[in-house]
């Protein structure tokens, strides 16, 4: 997997998509809501605080997994790389992202719905694929666990789709909120997730020497994970705080439990690995991995406090960005920096970016996971918060300098090729 091997970079338009609707959209969009909610400007509108969670988490992470699939899964069962239906589901998922843009921007729940359906459509036809790919026997467990996570992308669309056509048929602007809660739980945990431990537990040893899993939490983890989610969910839908955190604690304790117990946090790198060279890109992988534990154990107090009957306050949603920014975005960010050159096949076009990532991303996640501390301590934190969101929008949007440097219409006279190891 080092720089230099030719190969169709079928994972471009994806990451184009994926990084530039996070930095034109998603990311801003943050900004934009902790800037109402900090600065006086009222009270938070419902139908953008959930266009930021959607392309968050299916913008950026669920259209990253549609296209980085494309690569990885050949190195899996040890075929060449191919755009096979690569198009179609680009066309779908980019489709659905712009409907749902201008059908919120527009107050329309009528598009709303059929973007849920596009990109439901795009996930469906991906399952088919992926079946298909990782048909080998061989292949049995990381075929179950992905088409598991890929399902759960599936359901949470099709999930949100229902909602919102049962709001939009009684007369209502916007779906339920605990049922979207629902979908964000399933999406996030079970879908993006599941991919990232589905991917760990055949791929790591490409990236961590020594990596061993026990066969029997190898096994058991889809299932731990697929039973957070049922847990998490019905704490939502029911409204049990403590309940719902702990279905996040499960999961997120999961994939930390995962990692760490098959060294991902070790000093030793498989040689020549992905991993082996150090510099940014390890340390935003070690700032995801410390991000996870701290989140795990983190839930796992929260569910005890609500339990007890405390409020949560300003700790729920220090914790979901904890996930979503500190451990997801920073994986994301770290293995992009990584993975462009192999899959580009030259290097990266600006080595200061990854370098000006990693201490964005950790400024960003530990200004937002501070705002517990207005909760005790210092309200005038709470100003400071949209700057935590300008910090990841760094993070994100160097990430998609880097890919749209890489293209060949861009780069021009490329650097001698060089291994990343």
């Amino acid at each position: 997997m080092g720089v230099g091997r030719a190969e169709p970079p079928v994972y471009r338009p994806f990451a184009l998509l994926a990084f530039g609707t996070a930095a034109a959209a998603g990311v801003p969009l943050g900004i934009w809501l902790l800037t109402r909610l900090h600065w006086g400007g009222g009270p938070v509108p419902p139908a953008w605080l959930l266009l930021h969670a959607h392309l968050q988490i299916f913008g950026l992470f669920g259209v990253l997994i549609l296209g980085v699939a494309h690569h990885l899964v050949p190195r899996f069962v040890g075929r060449p790389v191919t755009a096979d239906r690569a198009p179609a589901l680009f066309g779908l998922v980019a489709l659905g992202l712009a409907l749902r843009v201008g059908g919120t921007a527009a107050g329309r729940p009528s598009a709303l719905v059929v973007a849920t359906l596009l990109e439901a459509a795009a996930f469906l036809l991906f399952t088919a694929w992926l079946r298909r790919a990782l048909a080998p026997a061989p292949l049995a467990l990381t075929r179950w666990h992905l088409a598991l996570a890929t399902a759960w992308l599936v359901a949470a669309l099709l999930l949100e789709a229902a909602l919102r056509w049962k709001a939009m048929a009684g007369g209502a602007t916007e779906p339920d909120p605990r049922g979207i809660q629902v979908v964000y739980l399933m999406a996030l945990l079970g879908g993006v997730g599941g991919w990232m431990l589905g991917v760990a537990l055949r791929a790591a040893p490409m990236f961590v020497a020594g990596w061993r899993v026990p066969p029997a939490l190898a096994w058991a983890a889809p299932w731990t994970l697929a039973l957070s989610v049922v847990i998490g969910g019905a704490g939502e839908a029911t409204g049990a705080v403590a309940l719902a955190k702990l279905g996040e604690a499960v999961a997120v304790g999961t994939i930390a439990t995962v990692a760490v117990t098959g060294g991902a946090l070790g000093r030793r790198r498989a040689p020549r690995s992905l991993l082996a060279r150090g510099g940014p890109e390890l340390w935003l992988f070690r700032l995801a991995m410390t991000s996870a534990a701290v989140a795990a154990v983190g839930l796992f107090a929260a569910a005890v406090l609500a339990w007890r009957g405390v409020p949560l306050s300003l700790l729920a949603d220090a914790l979901r960005h904890l996930v979503t920014v500190g451990f997801l975005t920073s994986m994301a960010v770290g293995m992009a920096f990584r993975l462009i050159p192999v899959f580009e096949g030259v290097p990266v076009p600006w080595p200061r970016l990854p370098a000006l990532a990693f201490p964005a991303l950790l400024g960003g996640v530990l200004l937002r996971s501070g705002e517990v501390l207005a909760d005790w301590l210092w309200t005038g934190l709470l100003p400071w918060l949209p700057l935590s969101g300008l910090l990841v929008w760094l993070a994100v949007a160097s990430v998609f300098a880097t890919v749209l440097g890489a293209t060949p219409s861009r780069r021009g006279a490329a650097a001698p090729p060089r291994s990343p190891g």
